[in-house]
């Protein structure tokens, strides 16, 4: 008889992943980062807005773009989405060089995403 060939089984980069109740949700998280001034809000481009929860391999960065704006899709066919548990809050970090959260200075912002979410984060300089 020939030898059969062995199949591996799939090996996963996180066994724990996802977490008990997660789902892959089609939710998209976007919004602008700004500093408020005497004139207005004024977009911050360049700050880096991460989301553990996003993207389905997780743990993804957006950088804000000339107004401000950032975008994580909700597109799951395109990597997009978010892990979602309904209730649970999605804990969101933004950082730029000079500025800081205003009112959660130094930790997450924790959001509840059920959909489509819009989240505008002012930042203030240091």
């Amino acid at each position: 008889m020939p030898p059969q060939a062995v199949v591996p089984p799939p090996v996963s980069l996180n066994a724990s992943w996802p977490p008990a109740g997660y789902t892959l949700t089609a939710a998209s998280l976007s919004g602008v980062i700004y500093e408020s001034t005497p004139t207005g809000h004024v977009p911050i481009p360049g700050a880096v807005v991460y989301c553990e929860l996003c993207g389905e391999i997780t743990h993804t960065w957006a950088t804000a773009d000339a107004n401000g704006f950032y975008r994580f899709p909700g597109e799951i066919a395109k990597g997009g989405g978010v892990w979602l548990v309904p209730g649970q809050l999605t804990p969101i970090l933004v950082r730029e060089v000079g500025f800081e959260q205003q009112t959660f200075v130094g930790r997450s912002l924790n959001v509840l995403i059920a959909g489509d979410t819009r989240l505008d984060v002012e930042l203030v300089r240091r």
